[in-house]
């Protein structure tokens, strides 16, 4: 349970740093489209979902 709990927290810290670095990206040069590919759809589904899970594991680890 403990490397579930350590793969989604790791996940969840890369993904976020992914979508901050494409969102100041986009800022400089929005032809880029960096935001609103289907690529970045994916990888934000998916980082919700690792946020979910890491929640979830957190929740469950605390209840006695």
């Amino acid at each position: 349970m403990s490397k579930m709990r350590e793969l989604f927290s790791h996940l969840s810290v890369i993904l976020s740093l992914m979508f901050l670095v494409f969102l100041i990206l986009d800022q400089f040069n929005p032809m880029m489209n960096f935001v609103n590919n289907g690529i970045s759809h994916g990888l934000l589904a998916l980082l919700c979902v690792s946020a979910m899970l890491q929640s979830v594991l957190h929740w469950k680890r605390r209840e006695p």
